[in-house]
């Protein structure tokens, strides 16, 4: 079971670059524009820390605390998980679980040295910490989609002035319909908060268990929702910049409103269980979003594996925070 995903990630690669003129591919991954790459390096950077800031508000407003420090360990952890282990025993964000629960155990757990011993550690996961990476994780995500919906508000109905004719996307069902679905997403929470407030306030605290209590929380997100959703747009902004400049440094010139507009949608795809360090999934939803607005397939690709590839490089770096783990526990 294990290997299903990778090897669905293979298979979706082979698939997708079959489709391609192969030769061209290699040449505009091989020249693409250094500095540009660079540029998308650093900003892919730059928003995995704001990430971790993000994570820490997440934290506080559940009623704890973690150093910032300790947390930045744990997010580079998980990004060498996800990007340089695939197929690993647990994702990245259960391996983030993992790393905070000593620090989100029962008070007299707390004394635990942290993430770079295990000593005084529960070998259970903290429902605490579950639901601290279960609400990061949405936040982002709810964040994408407010700023996805409001880019294709402007982008979509327009795309036909910037980039082409696409009676598809701009005069027919596709691109309303998306508009929608996005509205329906970002909606959500305002839904669960109703449910909350009318019914699952009133359970007994003493009836439930502490995972059910977790998840009841995670359905009244909201209010954590609003207060992390300045530092969660400015997050995706970044990311949405970073990816739309490995386009251009192999000349796929998506304007960039567009290109946001439809980030919800390319980065939703890359949550399927097909993939392999990250590549394969992301890969069909930037094809299947981009290519209909005339744009090549040879481009696209290999811009997706250039954003791919600022994964990997920061998961290689992720991984010195694995070794000083390992020589902390070794003290």
């Amino acid at each position: 079971m294990k290997l299903i995903k990778p090897l669905l990630g293979v298979a979706l690669l082979v698939g997708l670059v079959s489709l391609t003129n192969i030769e061209l591919l290699l040449k505009q991954f091989l020249s693409a524009d250094l500095l540009s790459f660079t540029c998308a390096l650093v900003l892919a950077v730059v928003a995995n820390v704001l990430c971790t800031w993000r994570w820490q508000m997440v934290i506080k407003l559940l009623g704890s605390s973690i150093p910032f420090n300790r947390l930045l360990s744990a997010y580079a952890q998980g990004i060498s998980v996800n990007a340089v282990l695939p197929g690993g025993i647990v994702g990245g964000d259960a391996w983030r679980s993992l790393l905070i629960s000593p620090l989100l155990q029962a008070p007299e757990r707390q004394e635990s040295p942290g993430l770079g011993s295990s000593k005084g550690a529960s070998p259970l996961l903290a429902p605490l910490a579950v639901q601290s990476v279960l609400l990061d994780r949405v936040t982002g995500f709810w964040a994408l989609v407010f700023l996805s919906l409001l880019a294709g508000v402007v982008a979509l109905p327009t795309a036909s002035l910037t980039v082409g004719p696409n009676d598809h996307w701009t005069n027919g069902t596709a691109g309303p319909s998306y508009l929608w679905v996005l509205a329906l997403i970002f909606a959500a929470p305002f839904v669960g908060r109703l449910v909350y407030q009318r019914w699952l306030h009133q359970t007994a605290e003493n009836r439930i268990k502490s995972w059910s209590r977790s998840a009841r929380e995670v359905i009244n997100a909201l209010p954590i929702l609003i207060t992390s959703l300045p530092i969660s747009m400015i997050a995706q902004v970044v990311t949405a910049s970073a990816f739309w400049l490995c386009l251009a440094s192999v000349g796929v010139a998506v304007p960039w409103l567009l290109l946001t507009s439809l980030c919800a949608g390319i980065f939703l795809s890359g949550i399927l269980p097909a993939s392999i360090g990250g590549f394969g999934a992301r890969e069909l939803g930037a094809v299947a979003f981009i290519t209909p607005f005339g744009f090549p397939t040879e481009g696209v690709l290999a811009g997706s594996i250039l954003f791919g590839l600022t994964a990997i490089i920061q998961g290689l770096g992720g991984l010195w925070f694995w070794f000083e783990r390992q020589r902390g526990r070794s003290h």
